[in-house]
């Protein structure tokens, strides 16, 4: 249960909190955990078998049409803010109790009047990510990098030539890995309220990506907390996937297996990330800290 210290800025008589020109707030750094618990209790589990059919469907598609092309595989990545949209588009109104999550859920993005401006944040941000990479290959030994002997290092058979194939790369790499690391983090948190803002505040792309990393950074602990968590349920996860992975392997041919496996972990997945994005948002954004409606 949520404890009173974890709150800031709460009116007790206030049951919808108002835009405040979304100006990022500081949270208690323990928010980072209650925003996967309010993920759960308020916008997955009472809405599971909806929220189910709506990310099955999703994974589905973008499971599928990656796998006839590099062409399609490309589109989904360059739609993904869209499908994304429409998730928080349903966790909206869940939420706000003001609609219910529907199969097509996932689609509505595409309707929605600023699906122009989701798109030119998805263009902004891979051209970002276009930069940043060649920047890195500018300045690594791309040569010497081409030169590894990758189909060791993924055959994994030869452990010695493994590992003097990852030593090697290792000290290509290794002068920039707190770059790299770096940047990952940062245009993590650019793209984390990023479509939340673009859609509830029509901020426009690069004003949305801008308050994006400005509120990720005023709450990096929160943001630490919440993947310790998110990496302790990917744990879990994980092991109840490889003994279920093990049952349906023993049923099905390993290729079906996985894709199976992919498409059942994504319906499931996606749903409750969507929240954690959304009620962070809320949190950060609108001042919407309070004690989950329904606690786990």
């Amino acid at each position: 249960m949520d404890n009173d210290n974890e709150f800031i800025h709460v009116d007790e008589e206030q049951q919808t909190p108002q835009p405040n020109n979304a100006q990022a707030q500081i949270v208690s750094p323990g928010r980072g955990y209650h925003w996967v618990e309010r993920s759960l209790s308020e916008i997955f589990v009472p809405h599971f078998g909806k929220w189910f059919l709506a990310g099955l469907i999703y994974s589905l598609i973008t499971t599928i049409l990656p796998l006839l092309g590099i062409i399609l595989a490309a589109l989904v990545m360059i739609l993904n803010p869209l499908f994304f949209a429409g998730g928080y588009l349903g966790a909206h109104k869940v939420q706000q109790k003001t609609g219910e999550v529907t199969p097509q859920q996932f689609f509505e993005g595409f309707t929605h009047p600023r699906k122009f401006a989701l798109l030119a944040y998805c263009g902004i941000y891979i051209l970002i990510i276009l930069a940043i990479s060649f920047a890195f290959f500018s300045a690594i030994d791309v040569e010497a990098l081409a030169a590894l002997n990758w189909e060791v290092m993924q055959s994994g058979q030869d452990q010695l030539a493994v590992q003097a194939e990852v030593k090697a790369l290792a000290e290509l790499i290794g002068p920039y890995f707190i770059w790299m690391f770096l940047s990952f983090v940062a245009l993590s948190l650019a793209g984390w309220f990023a479509p939340n803002l673009i859609l509830f505040q029509q901020q426009n792309p690069l004003a949305a990506l801008l308050n994006s990393f400005i509120g990720g950074i005023k709450n990096i602990l929160a943001m630490i907390i919440l993947v310790l968590v998110m990496i302790g349920i990917a744990i879990i996860i994980g092991l109840i996937l490889m003994l279920a992975g093990l049952i349906i392997s023993a049923l099905m041919p390993p290729m079906a297996a996985e894709l199976l496996m992919n498409t059942l972990v994504g319906a499931i997945l996606l749903p409750i990330i969507i929240g954690i994005g959304y009620i962070s948002y809320r949190e950060v954004y609108l001042g919407d800290v309070k004690k989950s409606q329904n606690s786990l």
